[in-house]
């Protein structure tokens, strides 16, 4: 069910709740928060209808300053982070996603390697049983028990290459979780906000830019990031 725009909140419209990436601790809640790399990090948020204060007129709204330069005085309790700008402009994403994709191409060559190996083996089984170069039944029925032996190792090989992947890739999106849900926290002792949600695709159906944090919040991470190095 779509939460509606009213009158209390008419900045953000946003699909059925599942992650946010911050909240307030004066809120009753809890953050859950997940990344997902390779294919695309999608996060879906929630958001519940704060009041703002009365006698807020349509002058006063309009002067809201942009989030990208924030102000500490703001109208609105709840600000959004774009994620796909953050997964490009971090250079915690850039980086590892660099090493993430060289390690994916290492362990998909070791695969085709091996492969490689099982298809010779066949074609070189194929070619003596056409030129008869078994002698005896037994030799042939043992030349095949090795190119079975050969494909099972290949397909362990992979499935214990998949396994190292897909640790590499949690420990990236623990790491970035942490790393992000650190500096919201920080950075919102001074800014004040109730919640902070991520928007990407079209999970936030609308939102007034000036509730846009990503510049901020980037610059920010980029500079603690490089400060840890």
């Amino acid at each position: 069910m779509l939460t509606q725009p009213t009158e209390h909140n008419p900045s953000l419209i946003l699909l059925p709740p599942n992650l946010s990436i911050y909240y307030s601790n004066d809120l009753n809640m809890k953050a859950p928060f997940s990344f997902f790399f390779v294919a695309a990090l999608v996060i879906l948020t929630s958001l519940s209808a704060c009041k703002k204060e009365k006698g807020t007129t349509d002058t006063e709204k309009a002067a809201t300053p942009l989030a990208d330069t924030p102000n500490k005085q703001q109208n609105s309790p709840i600000a959004y982070v774009e994620v796909d700008s953050l997964l490009t402009q971090y250079k915690f994403c850039t980086e590892n996603k660099s090493v993430l994709e060289a390690k994916s191409k290492q362990f998909q060559s070791q695969v085709a390697a091996k492969m490689a190996q099982v298809q010779k083996a066949y074609a070189d089984f194929q070619q003596k049983m056409q030129s008869g170069a078994f002698t005896t039944r037994e030799q042939a029925e043992a030349a095949q028990l090795r190119i079975q032996k050969m494909q099972q190792e290949a397909a362990k090989l992979e499935e214990q290459l998949q396994k190292r992947m897909t640790a590499e890739q949690e420990k990236f999106n623990n790491t970035l979780r942490d790393s992000l849900q650190s500096f919201l926290k920080d950075y919102n002792k001074d800014m004040g906000y109730s919640m902070i949600v991520s928007k990407q695709g079209d999970n936030v159906l609308f939102a007034d830019p000036s509730l846009n944090l990503t510049k901020a919040v980037i610059e920010g991470m980029n500079k603690r990031y490089k400060g840890k190095k």
